[in-house]
């Protein structure tokens, strides 16, 4: 159901090409095609290190950052899961420390049927929608306990 695009893991179908700054340039990528972004000195960085699922269970390591260049945030983070493949985590579904980058809404075997890219340096808006949509979706379908009412 986390892929269905019902319920909390609805999206709309945006246009399927990458957003662009006011300049023309591809609106976000990831840290190796932009030297001139980084990560400050007094956050940790998470490359490298492993991300957990709500479960605890580690689903990916940490490749790289996504930059927004419009509004200079970081706005994925680009997990490498089993077999080499590698999809994005939005920042608003990450809690990033020392010890590594925990996400609540999905568990550690799910990372691997996130939504990929067409691109490995660009996310189009219809990619985004259904990325977001998956880890939303997985806040209610991602185990069945989460399913039922809580009373």
């Amino acid at each position: 159901p986390m892929l269905d695009g019902v319920g909390p893991g609805s999206y709309a179908n945006r246009a399927d090409v990458a957003d662009v700054t006011y300049e023309g340039d591809i609106k976000i990528v990831p840290l190796r095609v932009v030297p001139d972004f980084g990560v400050s000195r007094k956050d940790p960085d998470p490359r490298g290190q492993a991300v957990y699922g709500a479960d605890g269970v580690a689903g990916g390591t940490v490749r790289d950052l996504w930059v927004d260049r419009s509004e200079m945030l970081f706005r994925y983070i680009e997990v490498e899961v089993a077999g080499g493949k590698r999809v994005l985590l939005p920042m608003n579904f990450a809690k990033v420390s020392a010890r590594g980058v925990a996400v609540k809404s999905i568990l550690g075997s799910q990372f691997a049927q996130v939504p990929t890219t067409r691109h490995a340096e660009q996310v189009t808006l219809l990619e985004e929608e259904k990325i977001m949509a998956y880890y939303g979706g997985g806040t209610l379908y991602a185990t069945p306990a989460r399913q039922e009412p809580l009373l």
